[in-house]
C-alpha cells in the first residue's frame, strides 16, 4: 500500500523516522520584563547613544562596489576616538573641558591662529610659520591691534620656489582667507612683485620688491582705540566706516630694516581689529612656499624709527597676557596652634585620686574591678 500511495500523483514522500534519543531543540522563551517594554525612555536614550558611538567608529560608506573618491581627508583613529568621547561625555564634563580650553588659549603667546587657516595651509607645531601648496592662501595671527599706539612684527620669506609669490600686511577677520591680503577693503598688503602696495584689489607703486630670504617688517600706528563690533550691531565710529575718514592712523613696511615710507593712511577696520597677515601663492604639485612670523620682542632687523620720524612701536607679543601666579598652599599660622594649646590648657583637669561616680544596680557589684562572685 505504501508503494501505491507513493505512486499517486501529488503524494508526499515520507521522510526518515525521527530518532527518539535525539533531544528536540528548545524554543526561545519570553524575554525579560524590562526588554518587553516597548517605550522605555532609558533604553531609547542608551540605544541612540550606542548608535552614535557605532556610527563614529564605523562611518557609513557609500553604496555600490566601486570605491568612492573624495577630496576630504579620511578620518584618523584619533578623530573617531575623540568623537566617541564627546558622545559619551555629559554636558557638565563638556563645559569643564571647554572652560579649560578657553583658559589655555587665553595664555597662549601671540602666534598664528590655526582655526582661521584656509584649506591647503599647514601651520607648524609652534604656530609661527605656515606652508601653502595651491593658490593664494592667507593666515592671520591670534591677536589683533585694538588699542591706540604703534605695533610691529616681522615676516621672513623662507621659501617661494619657482612659482611662489608672497604678500604681507594687516587685515581683519572679515577678510577673505582664500585670497591674498589686500584683495578686499578689509586688508592692506605689500607685494613681492614690483614692491607694490594693494588695498581693495587696487595696486600702486610703493617700494622695493622682496624675494626669498628677505625679512619684511610690518608697522602700524593707530591714533585711537579701535571700537569692538558687538554681535548684531554696526560700527559707525572712527576707523570702522566703509569709507576712509581723516585720522592719523597709517601702515608702513620695512625691507631688511629699511623703511619704504608710509603705504596706507586713514585706515579703516571692518570688525574692530588689525591682525598680522601673510599670504602665499604656489602652483599645484610643486615645492610648497613658506612664511615665518616673528612677533617679538627681539628682531632680526630692529626698526629704525628715528630715521623716519615714527613712534617707537611695541612688539605684537605685548598682547600676550601674563600667566596667573601659582596658587599658594595655605598653611596653618602659628597663632592658631597657640590658641589651640591654650584651649587645651584651660580645660579643668580631673584628679585620679577623686572617686569616679558609680551607679548601683541590683545584682551587680559597684566596684570597677570584677569580684569573684561576678566571674
Amino acid at each position: 500500500r505504501a508503494m501505491v500511495d507513493a505512486a499517486k500523483p501529488g503524494a508526499k514522500k515520507r521522510g526518515r523516522p525521527r530518532n527518539p534519543n535525539k533531544p528536540r531543540p528548545r524554543k526561545p522563551g519570553p524575554p525579560p520584563e524590562a526588554l518587553r517594554v516597548r517605550h522605555n525612555p532609558i533604553f531609547d536614550e542608551m540605544r541612540q547613544q550606542m548608535d552614535a558611538v557605532v556610527a563614529a567608529i564605523h562611518p557609513k560608506r557609500g553604496g555600490g562596489g566601486a570605491a568612492q573618491t573624495s577630496s576630504k581627508p579620511s578620518e584618523t583613529l584619533a578623530d573617531r576616538v575623540e568623537k566617541v568621547v564627546a558622545i559619551t561625555m555629559t554636558e557638565k564634563e563638556k563645559a569643564a573641558i571647554e572652560k579649560e580650553r578657553r583658559e589655555a588659549a587665553m595664555y597662549w603667546p601671540v602666534s598664528l591662529n590655526p582655526k582661521l587657516k584656509p584649506k591647503g595651509c599647514v601651520v607648524s607645531d609652534d604656530r609661527m610659520s605656515f606652508t601653502s601648496t595651491k593658490g593664494y592662501k592667507t593666515c592671520v595671527a591670534s591677536h589683533g591691534v585694538k588699542t591706540a599706539g604703534a605695533y610691529y612684527y616681522e615676516i621672513t620669506i623662507i621659501a617661494l620656489g619657482e612659482t611662489g609669490h608672497a604678500r604681507v600686511g594687516w587685515k581683519s577677520k572679515s577678510g577673505e582667507r582664500n585670497a591674498p591680503v589686500g584683495f578686499d577693503k578689509f586688508g592692506y598688503g605689500y607685494k613681492d612683485i614690483g614692491g607694490e602696495k594693494v588695498h581693495q584689489g587696487v595696486t600702486s607703486a610703493y617700494g622695493e620688491p622682496f624675494k626669498e630670504g628677505d625679512v619684511i617688517g610690518c608697522y602700524i600706528y593707530v591714533d585711537a582705540d579701535v571700537p569692538v563690533k558687538a554681535r548684531g550691531t554696526k560700527v559707525t565710529t572712527v576707523n570702522a566706516a566703509s569709507e576712509p575718514t581723516e585720522n592719523a592712523s597709517f601702515i608702513a613696511f620695512a625691507r631688511n630694516g629699511a623703511f619704504q615710507g608710509k603705504a596706507f593712511e586713514s585706515l579703516t577696520s571692518g570688525d574692530g581689529a588689525y591682525f598680522p597677515a601673510g599670504s602665499l601663492y604656489t602652483m599645484p604639485d610643486v615645492e610648497p612656499a613658506q612664511l615665518k612670523f616673528n612677533f617679538g620682542p627681539t628682531w632680526a632687523f630692529p626698526p629704525d624709527v628715528d630715521a623716519v620720524g615714527f613712534v617707537a612701536p611695541r612688539p605684537m607679543s605685548h598682547f600676550a597676557p601674563p600667566r596667573p601666579p601659582p596658587q599658594e598652599v595655605k598653611t596653618e599660622p602659628e597663632d592658631a596652634k597657640l590658641v589651640d594649646t591654650e584651649r587645651q590648657d584651660a580645660k579643668p583637669a580631673i584628679s585620679s585620686d577623686e572617686p569616679k561616680p558609680t551607679i548601683a544596680l541590683e545584682g551587680f557589684p559597684t566596684s570597677s574591678k570584677p569580684s569573684a562572685t561576678s566571674l
